[in-house]
């Protein structure tokens, strides 16, 4: 079943008159389950592309469908309930907040969604032993290392159970082991728990790792190579 449905789409931002064309007529289908990268260039398009499909900016022609969602025809509101209650986002510069500690910020979704307090606690708990920070729960951002912080950043997408991760190039501020952990920990999340995963990388070992990987050059799709 797919859940992005992208069809004809097209971003032009313009200023002063002059138009910059960011995506160009973009065709594609991710199906459920799918662990992929988009990955090109900087300018290519693909932090662009992700900013649509998770309902963070709009095209300016085509089709947007996520989750079953027509985004075009859906109200702000309903955009926000979307991404609270389907997407999760993982961002380069771990977007953490930075007076609360990884517990709270894990938790931080589940208050949005009105969890109760002793649920949202023992899920955000859960989560974090499961991606190696059971010790950490108590620290603070400035506390833990950039690799540290960034699976706080993948506890606190993935806590709430969202059908699918954004991630816009999650590795970009760390060393390569670092990346390669977080990359294993995101693939066994993909594989256990079966939610979509789509990167925007130009880190090729975020490619190397993905299973299905869609190369952007200048707003257009060149190449889009399933892996097993």
């Amino acid at each position: 079943m797919a859940i992005i449905e992208l069809e004809k789409m097209t971003k032009v931002y313009g200023a002063d008159g002059v138009e910059t064309h960011a995506l160009r007529g973009i065709d594609l289908t991710i199906g459920e389950g799918e662990f992929t990268a988009i990955a090109g260039p900087s300018g290519s398009g693909k932090t662009t592309m992700l900013n649509i499909i998770g309902a963070l900016d709009v095209p300016t022609s085509g089709k947007v469908v996520v989750v079953g969602q027509d985004l075009s025809a859906m109200s702000p509101s309903d955009l926000s309930i979307l991404r609270l209650n389907n997407l999760g986002f993982i961002f380069q510069a771990y977007n953490l907040v930075p007076v609360l500690t990884a517990l709270e910020n894990v938790e931080f979704v589940m208050l949005l969604q009105r969890v109760p307090r002793e649920e949202r606690r023992e899920r955000a708990r859960k989560m974090l032993e499961e991606v190696g920070l059971g010790e950490l729960i108590n620290k603070r951002p400035n506390e833990m290392s950039g690799g540290q912080q960034q699976r706080v950043a993948v506890a606190r997408a993935m806590v709430s159970g969202p059908k699918m991760i954004l991630a816009d190039e999650p590795t970009a501020n760390l060393d390569s082991e670092t990346g390669s952990d977080l990359l294993n920990l995101m693939r066994k999340l993909n594989e256990e728990k079966e939610t979509t995963f789509l990167f925007s990388t130009h880190d090729k070992m975020v490619m190397d790792y993905s299973r299905r990987l869609v190369r952007l050059v200048d707003g257009r799709i060149i190449s889009d190579e399933v892996r097993e």
